[in-house]
């Protein structure tokens, strides 16, 4: 009897078999399955029955975590990044259920377990060409080079979250550094819809934080749609309106990855970078910091509760617990010192600041303060403390331009606004809102991205979409509100 090639699921099954040393008569005795059925998992001559595919991947993940060799499980827990039994049996059975999938669709479509090395679509709907573009590759989290250069704008809305989002394991609180993904993207100005795009580009850049995520502009993506995974994986096609892919090529050879991959790597220049990653200690170190508090014609967007608006008493607080954490490296003195000149700064220089009302309820019930982007839980007197302090410059300040974003910016947009834009004529950068605290201090590295954003500010502050609370009294009102809402959640604690 002939050979039987393996599918992607069998290879999958061996390889974390044999990583774990686990004998297939062992894993057999534990499912309460013949051997035989397991040789033929593995040797790709069958699939476990749909019917009971999830009973038996989930056995199958729980005995290689149980059965498993410790310095087995070591090497699967440091291929998928986790840390505990728990998640590794669950991201070994997510891994498993993708490949099984997989190989399902291929014996659908092409009525074979094994995927042609290339093959070739006329023509594709976007949902149809995203489908496509969400191969099993990219649950890996080792060692997995994306280049992609995509005409997103030029998308609908649902389309582009789709790809942006993709297939990849973006867990809260996790960080995927060897997930090395570079997208270039047309921003013709004819394209950008002021209101939307800015809150796309900016969720996409927060979504993407947890790998290790560089985004590019180049008017050569302008009806492309080109996803290549170095080694492993392609989709190409061309977006001739924002329904139809065209001449859709998808191949698993490398012969034919790797060229597009590397053509694609040579376009994404420094140059075309349109935002770099900094962290707040570079930023404190290098001045930046110092320059957009002390920068022309300031705009802030504060999405959630930053160190900007603490009293004094609070801030020596806050910095007493900083202090006391083993992972924070910060310069006390020059902590001080920032905060003294954000104080003077918020007296004396004029400034456009606009809170979106999610920021206040959020801190409020949630209790979660980015104290120079370390995250503090703030007790009821602390939050209460800040958002007095923070009403008092609101009523107080003339030279505060400050406003409220009342509800969704955005009706459709599945985001809430929790992000954070500080715009000057010296440094703008973005601070994040993500789960995994890295790759969350984004500065705009190129001029579209600067307009991008001043453009939205601007739509946002004049009232051009939304509702924005502009007089103080509307504004003191809300602020009412929520510290009555503290004053609620007191009462009963």
């Amino acid at each position: 009897m002939g050979t039987v090639e393996k599918n992607r699921f069998s290879e999958l099954l061996e390889e974390l078999l044999n990583t774990a040393e686990i004998k297939n008569a062992n894993l057999a005795k534990s499912l309460q399955y013949d051997v035989s059925y397991i040789s033929k998992w593995i040797s790709g001559r069958m699939l476990p029955a749909e019917k009971t595919k999830r009973k038996v991947l989930q056995g199958i993940s729980h005995e290689i975590v149980k059965q498993g060799s410790k310095e087995g499980c070591e090497i699967l827990s440091s291929n998928y990044q986790v840390v505990s039994e728990e998640e590794l049996e669950a991201v070994i059975y997510d891994n498993l259920e993708a490949e099984y999938d997989y190989v399902q669709e291929l014996q659908r479509t092409y009525g074979m377990s094994i995927e042609p090395k290339t093959h070739f679509f006329a023509s594709l709907s976007p949902a149809q060409y995203i489908a496509k573009m969400h191969h099993p590759v990219l649950r890996r989290v080792q060692m997995l080079n994306i280049m992609a250069e995509m005409d997103l704008l030029a998308l609908v809305h649902e389309y582009r979250l789709q790809i942006v989002q993709g297939d990849m394991r973006k867990e809260a609180y996790r960080y995927y550094p060897d997930v090395h993904f570079s997208l270039l993207i047309d921003l013709a100005p004819e394209k950008i819809d002021y209101t939307y795009d800015p809150i796309f580009l900016l969720n996409m850049i927060a979504d993407m934080s947890r790998v290790d995520f560089n985004f590019y502009k180049g008017s050569q993506a302008a009806g492309r749609m080109i996803f290549a995974v170095k080694d492993d994986f392609l989709i190409s096609g061309m977006l001739m309106k924002d329904d139809r892919c065209m001449g859709v090529t998808i191949s698993t050879d490398a012969e034919n990855c790797n060229p597009i991959y590397y053509s694609i790597a040579d376009i994404c220049t420094r140059e075309m970078l349109l935002c770099r990653k900094t962290t707040m200690n570079e930023m404190i170190e290098s001045n930046d910091y110092v320059h957009s508090l002390l920068a022309m014609n300031k705009k802030c967007l504060i999405g959630h509760m930053t160190e900007h608006f603490l009293p004094d008493d609070l801030f020596e607080e806050l910095l007493e617990i900083v202090k006391t954490k083993s992972d924070v490296n910060f310069d006390e003195a020059a902590l001080r010192y920032l905060h003294a000149l954000t104080k003077k700064a918020l007296e004396e220089t004029v400034l456009e600041i606009m809170i979106d009302s999610d920021a206040f309820f959020n801190l409020a019930v949630e209790n979660e303060l980015d104290f120079f982007d370390y995250k503090i839980r703030l007790s009821l007197v602390q939050r209460k403390k800040y958002i007095s302090y923070l009403q008092q410059l609101c009523n107080q300040r003339d030279n505060l331009k400050i406003k409220l974003i009342y509800g969704q910016v955005v009706s459709d947009f599945q985001y809430n606004l929790t992000q954070c834009i500080f715009l000057s004529d010296t440094i703008s950068y973005l601070r994040l809102d993500t789960k995994s605290s890295e790759n969350d201090l984004i500065v705009l590295n190129h001029p579209d991205m600067q307009v991008i954003f001043t453009q939205f500010f601007d739509t946002v502050w004049n009232g051009e979409c939304g509702e924005v609370l502009s007089s103080k009294e509307e504004i003191d009102s809300f602020i009412e509100q929520i510290l009555h809402r503290i004053s609620i959640l007191e009462s009963v604690e």
